[in-house]
């Protein structure tokens, strides 16, 4: 496990705005029936959480 000087709350700010972005994306594509929209916001949250993973 590697530690750093940095609390893990200021470590991985684009997280929480891939996030955001995953949940607008999902709202969308449940608000206007678009599959598309869905799976993408899926997608974009899947992969935030393989960064998580080590």
């Amino acid at each position: 496990m590697v530690r750093t000087d940095r609390p893990a709350r200021t470590r991985r700010p684009l997280n929480w705005v891939l996030l955001g972005v995953a949940l607008a994306l999902l709202i969308a594509g449940i608000a206007a029936p678009h599959a598309l929209l869905v799976a993408a916001g899926l997608i974009v949250a899947g992969l935030i959480g393989l960064g998580h993973q080590r």
